[in-house]
C-alpha cells in the first residue's frame, strides 16, 4: 500500500514537529508548510492525501487558504481531499465558516492527543 502524504500547514515549529512525529509513527509522510502561501505552493507541487491546516498562520491564514482552494481552478485537484482545520479556539462561527468553505473536520489544539489526531486522520483516509 502506498504511503499516505499529509500536508501540514502550521507556523509554530514545535507543534508542527509534534504532529510530524505522531504521523510518522503511524506510517504517514508529512510535508510541513509554515504559512498559507507555502501551503498553496506545496499543493500545486503535489496534491496530498489529506491537509491539516492551522487557521492562524502568517501571510495567508487558514480561512484564506480554504477560499483559494475552493475558487482557484488550478487547485481543482484538491476536490475530495479531506481538510482538517487546526484551531486554538472552539469557535462555532469559525467552524461553520470553514465547513461551508470545504473543511471536513476540526481539531482544537488544546484538546488534541496523538490518539485523537490519528483517529481523525484515519477516519478520513479510510473513507478515501
Amino acid at each position: 500500500m502506498k504511503q499516505k502524504t499529509i500536508l501540514l500547514g502550521e507556523d509554530e515549529k514545535d507543534i508542527a514537529e509534534m504532529y510530524k512525529i505522531v504521523l510518522a509513527k503511524n506510517g504517514f509522510k508529512t510535508i510541513i508548510a509554515e504559512n498559507g502561501e507555502e501551503v498553496i505552493k506545496k499543493i500545486k507541487e503535489s496534491v496530498p492525501d489529506l491537509l491539516l491546516l492551522d487557521i492562524n498562520m502568517p501571510v495567508k491564514d487558514g480561512f484564506e487558504v480554504l477560499q483559494i482552494i475552493a475558487t482557484d481552478r488550478s487547485l481543482s485537484s484538491m476536490r475530495g481531499v479531506p481538510i482538517i482545520m487546526l484551531t486554538n479556539y472552539n469557535n462555532v462561527q469559525d467552524i461553520e465558516y470553514c465547513v461551508k468553505m470545504g473543511a471536513s473536520d476540526f481539531i482544537v489544539k488544546s484538546e488534541w492527543t496523538p490518539e485523537t489526531v490519528f483517529q481523525k486522520i484515519k477516519k478520513y483516509l479510510d473513507e478515501a
